[in-house]
């Protein structure tokens, strides 16, 4: 679509209409919307990209459903966040900026994704090394970097727990051994069995 046909369909469909396409957003989805304004996909992308960048549409969709969005974060990573909200696009990075400081910084989502995630999270800590890891994490920008602090620490927090839980299991069965070896009764064996 040309420029013309862009302003064309943001007058037919959305200039004066932005709070209830929002609302609507917010609410039902953009396949309600699609059919209740009967619009095709592309010109539903136009629509969508000016609530975006005009109208904030992603940050108020997360805040008026912030549970189940940090819950998503949460369990499945940004990743799936930004699947979900569907601006798996490249364009939309600087506007979802907002949005994810918004979710990682509501209940230290960051941190509890990390423990959610952490045999993922060591994985790629121990194969790719701690950028691969920020960068996955989306937190590789310097103004993330006293969360990748608190992401450290979670994750020697959980190590050390790990390995101190091992050595206990371990110390553990070698007394077990060593008891059970002192308390077992020796009997011969002939050949019917035990006398």
């Amino acid at each position: 679509m040309n420029n013309l046909q862009k302003v064309q369909v943001l007058e037919a469909y959305a200039k004066g209409n932005e709070d209830i396409l929002i609302n609507k957003f917010i609410q039902d989805g953009p396949s309600q919307i699609k059919l209740e304004f009967n619009l095709k996909d592309d010109e539903w992308l136009i629509v969508f990209d000016y609530l975006v960048f005009e109208h904030n549409l992603l940050y108020k969709t997360v805040l008026k459903n912030s549970d189940f969005f940090v819950d998503i974060y949460i369990k499945y990573g940004i990743s799936h966040v930004r699947e979900v909200l569907d601006i798996a696009d490249k364009k939309y990075d600087l506007v979802f900026e907002v949005v994810f400081d918004y979710i990682i910084g509501a209940c230290d989502a960051l941190c509890l994704h990390v423990l959610e995630n952490r045999d993922e999270c060591f994985n790629i800590l121990e194969k790719n090394g701690g950028e691969f890891l920020r960068n996955h994490l989306g937190i590789s920008k310097g103004k993330y970097d006293s969360l990748w602090e608190k992401v450290l620490n979670v994750l020697l927090n959980v190590y050390c727990e790990n390995a101190n839980s091992e050595q206990n299991f371990n110390s553990g069965l070698k007394a077990f051994a060593l008891l059970m070896n002192e308390t077992r009764i020796h009997r011969p064996i002939n050949e019917w069995g035990l006398l």
